[in-house]
């Protein structure tokens, strides 16, 4: 191993910070302490092999951030969570060289599945301009190219501006993100694509009128409006939501606690689903799981007699 340079260079053991078993390891209920500085001891040598690689050969010292993110892409790759101490138990005695070979072939396959669920969002985009949106899928589209999971598998070589209605868990990083992020816009945009389009239209000019170009999304008040119709047995397709629909949805609702809205809201959203055809269960779990961001707004707008900031449309002709 070439001996460190200068502060601002040193092996991924140094940047690791794990010199000496944790704390919380020491107390670890499934190995011993023995078992877990033999692991580390693994772990560290698979780390300066990994660092020799990115280098290609050339030294196992790299400056302090790359070390940081070689470790980062190493724990990514075995299944390490960096910010937990915890350790998977199968991981204590694999053979990591093989265990990492192993897992960057199925690193490797889900990039893959990257090129196929993109393929299938920008099928099912529906027709309606977003800057954002068209941005972020012409930046995923490139993703597959630019993502080195050999060396940076943690890392997310593209830009996402577009944010989506459940936005994807920070915990998840590199293709493991990516593709969860394209699985939650399809069910957005196949959802949307269910919808007549110059309702969804409307809609999107009544809760936003530039929602061309700002940092929106498209699936949250369309879904949204659709939940009202249905909460007042309307056809939910219609969307566009009147004074006197929004009136309405206020006298059922004003007098229910919590939990019975939250059972309303939840069976409206299901007729949402069966009035537009939606069979997948994600699908339907995903609009289910838009009432409880949805109860405060209501119980906001009923409290000041007004729901026009959650229910958007036309105005009722008296």
């Amino acid at each position: 191993m070439q001996s460190v340079a200068d502060e601002n260079r040193l092996t991924p053991l140094h940047a690791s910070g794990v010199s000496a078993v944790p704390a919380e390891h020491a107390e670890h209920e499934l190995a011993s302490p023995e078992e877990l500085l033999v692991f580390q001891e693994r772990f560290l040598r698979l780390l300066e092999r990994r660092t020799a690689i990115y280098t290609m050969g050339d030294s196992t010292s790299v400056p302090k951030h790359v070390a940081v993110d070689l470790l980062r892409s190493v724990s990514f790759v075995l299944g390490i969570d960096p910010e937990r101490p915890e350790i998977p138990e199968r991981l204590l005695t694999v053979d990591l060289e093989d265990d990492f070979r192993r897992s960057l072939a199925e690193i490797e396959r889900k990039v893959e599945l990257t090129g196929k669920l993109w393929r299938e969002a920008c099928a099912s985009m529906p027709p309606i301009p977003n800057t954002a949106l068209q941005d972020t899928l012409a930046s995923i589209g490139d993703f597959p190219k630019h993502y080195d999971y050999r060396s940076m598998a943690h890392e997310i070589p593209c830009s996402i501006d577009y944010p989506l209605c459940r936005p994807v868990p920070e915990t998840l990083v590199g293709v493991d993100y990516i593709n969860e992020y394209l699985r939650r816009l399809a069910l957005e945009t196949d959802f949307v694509g269910r919808f007549e389009l110059h309702a969804c239209l409307r809609v999107l000019e009544r809760s936003s009128p530039d929602y061309v170009d700002l940092l929106v999304n498209l699936y949250e008040p369309i879904a949204t409006n659709a939940i009202g119709l249905a909460v007042i047995g309307k056809d939910p397709r219609l969307l566009l939501v009147s004074d006197d629909d929004r009136a309405e949805i206020a006298r059922r609702m004003g007098p229910l606690g919590e939990a019975q809205r939250s059972r309303v809201m939840r069976e409206a959203a299901l007729a949402v689903c069966g009035a537009a055809g939606v069979r997948d269960d994600s699908a339907r779990e995903y609009l289910s799981a838009l009432v409880p961001e949805l109860l405060p707004r209501i119980g906001v707008g009923i409290a000041c007699g007004n729901l026009s900031g959650v229910f958007v449309g036309r105005v009722a002709v008296g």
